[in-house]
Order: C-alpha cells, then structure tokens, then sequence
C-alpha cells in the first residue's frame, strides 16, 4: 500500500534497479532462475560494467527521481492528498482512543505526556509543511542509502564470482601441472630403460668395503641403480686410470644412437 495516498506518483527507481529490469525483460533465462541467483548474475553483470555504461541508468534514474519529486509536490496541492493525509490522521487518532479505552485512571497522569509524544499535525498549517519537508529529506536520504546498498551488493556477488573463477583457475592448473609431471616422468622412465639395455654389458668396477680387506667387485646397471651407475662410470672415465671403460662407453653410446636404441641422445 502507497504511503502517500492511492494515487499517489510511483517511487522512483535506482540505477541498478533500471538494470536490472531491463536485463529481466530481454533474457528469460534469468527470470527462471531463483531470485537470489538472478540478481547475483545481473549484480556481477554491473560491477563489471564500466561508468560510462552505468551513467546511462544512472541519468534515467536522476530523470524517474525529478518527475517524481515535481509529480508528487503538484499532487500534494490536490484536495485528494489533503483528504487522505486527514483520513490517516483519523485512522491514527482512532487507533490510539482504543489503545487507552478501558485504562483505569491510575494512568491519567501519564495522559498528558502520552499526547505530546503522539499528537497529531494540524493540516493547512506551515507546522504540517514543515512536516511534509521533513519527510521528503527523510525519503531522499533512505533512496540514496537504498542506491548505496544495490552498488555494495552487486560488488559483493562480483567479488564472490571472482574468487569462485579463481578457484576454477587454480584447480585447472594443477590439473594441467599433474598432466605435465606425468609426461616428464614417462620420459624419464624411458630414458632410463634405454640407457640399461645401452650398457646392460658393460659392468664398472666397485670396492666392497663392508670387509676389512676390501676386494674390487662390479655393478651392472639396472632400472633401480641407473643413477649409482652412471655416477660410478663418470667416476671412474674421468680418474684416468680407465681409458679401456671410458673408450668401451662412449662406443656403446654411438652403436645405441646409430640403431636407435637411444633415442634420447646425439652424436
């Protein structure tokens, strides 16, 4: 119900509230949707948008607010304003005779200050002016609030998407780095497996120092000691004192990469 009579001029409506309106009557499938969901979606839809396109709603918003406030002064001029501004007057008066009928009269000493704090504003008076103008600054100021709060709530549902697309983007880079780990891993497995089948007949001297007299021992490659393997053949091929190991490995290595049984080196 209008708090301002019947006939009174429809409230003026906010910038965002204009948006939104026009983005329900070109998009069915926001009207669909649940009411929390539709103006999350549209309160994104404005945060995101620059203020040159918000100034577009905002200037239809400060034209709906003039035309109301011109419409709503020619309105209060009429006998039918004045007539429902008495009748609520009445209203009022005859809701609070029957808030007191009955009281038993230990409470008339309490008649007095109840009648201020409730007293009715004569109309036709500047006293009822004055109260009419105090309304209107009061309303005013509620519409910006009420602006105020759209703006605030559309950049909420914005950040809140921001952070929901963030965590999309996070989960789709681990996904992608896993993919990536496992690719590399395949490699590094392969590679290993072409290096035991290079040099599955070249054992390198080891020590065995687990006795007191140690005695010279070997080590074939395997999948499992690949790393201690080769770490002992740079060893010994860089010590000088194994140039027959060092000339079998490096002959090894180019008869793998001449019949391709290791395809991950060159010459």
């Amino acid at each position: 119900m209008r708090n301002s009579g019947p006939n009174a001029p429809s409230r003026p409506r906010s910038a965002f509230n204009l948006y939104m309106q026009y983005r329900l009557s070109h998009d069915e499938d926001l009207v669909a949707r649940p009411f929390i969901e539709r103006r999350r979606l549209i309160g994104g839809e404005w945060s995101a948008m620059s203020q040159q396109q918000k100034q577009i709603y905002r200037d239809q918003a400060i034209c709906e607010r003039e035309k109301y406030l011109k419409e709503f002064d020619e309105y209060k001029k009429t006998d039918e304003y004045k007539e429902w501004i008495a009748k609520q007057e009445i209203s009022q008066s005859l809701k609070r005779g029957k808030k007191t009928t009955g009281k038993h009269n230990v409470e008339d000493g309490l008649g007095d200050g109840v009648s201020s704090k409730f007293r009715r504003v004569p109309i036709f008076t500047q006293e009822f002016l004055e109260y009419n103008r105090q309304r209107e600054m009061s309303l005013r100021h509620l519409r910006k609030q009420v602006t105020k709060l759209d703006e605030e709530t559309a950049l909420l549902s914005k950040h809140v998407e921001n952070l929901a697309n963030a965590g999309n983007n996070l989960e789709q880079q681990i996904k992608a780095a896993e993919a990536q780990l496992s690719l590399e891993e395949a490699v590094v497995q392969k590679f290993c497996k072409e290096l035991v089948t290079t040099f599955a007949d070249l054992p390198v001297p080891t020590l065995d120092k687990s006795t007191r007299s140690p005695s010279k021992g070997s080590e074939r490659i395997t999948l499992s000691s690949v790393d201690s393997y080769l770490s002992r053949l740079a060893e010994l091929s860089s010590s000088g004192n194994h140039e027959t190991l060092r000339t079998t490995a490096v002959e090894f290595l180019r008869a793998a990469i001449r019949s391709k049984k290791l395809t991950m080196c060159s010459t």
